[in-house]
């Protein structure tokens, strides 16, 4: 019986979902360096021959973990900010879901200041893509605010590039930070000093 196109696509997602999900605790444990492509046949249960058959190297098992990873990032942050009930809110559901990923993020490719273009050499291109996907949140959090009338954002579009670019230096030091302030307490601080300049009085 012959295997039709769709079908033959379908095992071929399963199984390289079967191999991201083994890599995934190995690259955060180990680090891309330090993990085989021998560690990573064996979590899955496959030989290493399986795993060539879909993909080249082991940077590329890796490329695909880390676009997974920010894939959650996106559905965790749309899934905390549609939980909640007013702007406000949902700013700050934004900021603890994100930052909180956003270490997460840095603990899987085991970065610091230094290594990161060591580490992941496409390291911007999803920097990139997580700033695209983090302004059209942040503008539909302003636009929803303007419409309840809890905010009074002129420039919706502008203001989201503001915030979200403003916030990434904040969200870098956090990430990196040594001085253990609990996550909660950042982002409350935060959050006051951007509703201050947004909030309709």
């Amino acid at each position: 019986m012959y295997q039709t196109f769709h079908s033959i696509q379908g095992i071929i997602v399963n199984k390289k979902l079967q191999i991201i999900a083994a890599a995934q605790p190995l690259f955060s444990q180990f680090g891309i360096k330090k993990t085989t492509t021998d560690d990573i046949a064996k979590r899955a249960h496959i030989s290493k021959a399986t795993i060539y058959r879909y993909y080249r190297n082991k940077q590329e098992i890796f490329d695909d973990v880390v676009v997974s990873e920010v894939d959650h990032l996106q559905s965790a942050i749309t899934e905390a900010v549609n939980a909640e009930t007013t702007a406000v809110f949902k700013l700050r559901a934004y900021l603890l879901s994100k930052m909180g990923k956003l270490r997460d993020l840095a603990n899987l490719l085991q970065i610091t200041r230094e290594a990161w273009s060591d580490h992941w050499p496409y390291g911007t291109e999803v920097q990139d893509q997580i700033l695209k996907q983090q302004k059209a949140i942040v503008a539909d959090i302003l636009e929803f605010g303007n419409r309840t009338g809890e905010l009074r954002v002129k420039n919706v579009e502008l203001t989201a590039h503001l915030m979200v670019v403003s916030l990434q230096s904040v969200e870098y030091r956090w990430i990196f930070d040594t001085l253990n302030i609990p996550l909660s307490v950042y982002v409350d601080h935060m959050l006051k000093l951007i509703v201050n300049g947004i909030k309709k009085r």
